[in-house]
């Protein structure tokens, strides 16, 4: 039997021990959350308890070992200090990106995951999602030739934007990771995995252009439900979490029952709830945009533009090589396809990817990563490990420089392993 533990019972960590919990040989076994309600909704739903709910990292760690795995899915600040005590008190971690807030931070995790012999998964799930391990294959197999450049774009949203950057706990750059490691250590993650390659370095261009006190409507109110424009604006929260009750409950503003309306419209109605504010009134200060430039070890470049100012929710890459290109969008799932020679009757081909069914998200890659850690954690030799921290640490040491460039105008800034 696989013993797992969770530390953070938030959208991520619930969705973790939802799909954990459907295999006959794990068994949760405990849940730290300093939100008492949320801890009650998961001792309800993993019947556990007393002595197997803490309100503290310190209460849950002061229990000693008590599983053979523990995921931190808590707040990014709270990942270094959680990840380097469940190392030393002998778990396996399952570690919610980002590693954590810094780049020396993110060696120690790694440095120490093998002074301890455990192991270390970093969630990096699209490298599972079926879309991209179709790319991975085909560009291991030479349908492009040699990858040359790859161009990529982060579709946040408008609204994701407004729910995670602007009114949400990735607001503020003193309490949280940049938004380019915290949103895009997955796209840079993804060039590294499709290429093959370390990246020598990157330069990058953002900024906070629009979701600020100067952009205000004329006339708008602090607050949407008390807002004489709430009925026309995109950005009223009564309206986006109601007809959201999931983004609801990840504010941790709501943990009642999803279909009560009424219900999550009072607890969006009030100046205690930070979820409740305008957009253009908050004291957020991270960018609503930024472009990131990368040079690979052989001069192979890459190129990630991460935007508030689109519908969102998906991701989109193309992929330029010697003897062909391909282009795909998370939104549809299909690869274009064109092997070069089209004037000459080379037809472009269109595949389509299964996905197959999925309540995670990241086009499929959240169900498939966790039956790989399954299959690692059993010990089975057919497991992947995709995602060890060996192999994802390069994005984070690519996004922290990314954000060191963006704040010196541009420079161009090199990357030791």
């Amino acid at each position: 039997m696989i013993r797992i533990a969770l530390i953070g019972y938030g959208q991520r960590g619930k969705f973790y021990l939802d799909t954990f919990g459907k295999y006959d040989d794990v068994k949760i076994v405990a849940v730290c959350d300093s939100n008492k309600e949320k801890l009650s909704l998961a001792a309800e739903k993993y019947k556990l308890s007393a002595d197997r709910l803490f309100s503290s990292d310190e209460e849950f760690f002061a229990k000693g070992k008590i599983a053979e795995a523990l995921i931190i899915a808590s707040m990014d600040e709270y990942h270094y200090a959680q990840a380097i005590k469940g190392l030393k008190t002998g778990y396996h971690l399952i570690l919610e990106k980002p590693i954590a807030q810094s780049e020396e931070q993110s060696r120690e995790i790694a440095r120490l995951a093998h002074e301890y012999d455990r192991q270390v998964f970093v969630c990096h799930v699209l490298r599972y999602a079926p879309l991209y391990t179709t790319i991975k294959k085909m560009i291991n197999e030479g349908k492009v030739g040699e990858v040359i450049s790859i161009s990529a774009t982060e579709h946040v949203g408008w609204w994701h934007q407004a729910h995670s950057f602007v009114r949400g706990n990735w607001r503020r750059s003193e309490d949280t990771n940049p938004m380019i490691v915290a949103k895009c250590c997955h796209d840079l993650d993804l060039f590294v995995w499709l290429t093959g390659k370390d990246c020598k370095s990157v330069s990058s261009y953002g900024s906070l252009n629009y979701f600020k006190r100067e952009n205000a409507p004329e006339g708008c109110g602090d607050y949407c439900f008390e807002c004489k424009l709430k009925d026309k604006c995109k950005y009223n929260s009564m309206k986006f979490y109601m007809n959201y009750p999931a983004f609801a409950f990840a504010s941790g503003q709501y943990l009642g029952d999803p279909k009560d309306k009424r219900a999550i419209e009072q607890a969006f109605s009030t100046k205690d709830n930070p979820y409740a504010r305008c957009v253009f009134k908050c004291d957020n200060d991270v960018v609503d945009n930024q472009v990131v430039n990368v040079l690979f070890e052989d001069n192979t470049t890459a190129q990630l533009t991460m935007t508030a100012f689109c519908e969102g929710g998906i991701r989109t890459i193309w992929i330029h090589g010697t003897e062909g290109e391909m282009s795909a969008s998370m939104l549809d799932n299909v690869i274009h396809y064109q092997k070069f020679g089209k004037i000459y009757g080379v037809e472009p081909e269109d595949i389509e990817v299964t996905v197959g069914e999925t309540f995670g998200g990241h086009g499929g890659g959240d169900e498939k990563m966790v039956d790989d850690i399954v299959h690692a954690l059993r010990g089975d030799s057919g497991a992947m490990g995709l995602t060890s921290i060996d192999k994802s640490i390069m994005s984070h040491l690519m996004g922290f420089a990314a954000e060191k460039s963006r704040l010196e105008g541009g420079t161009a800034i090199k990357i030791e392993k």
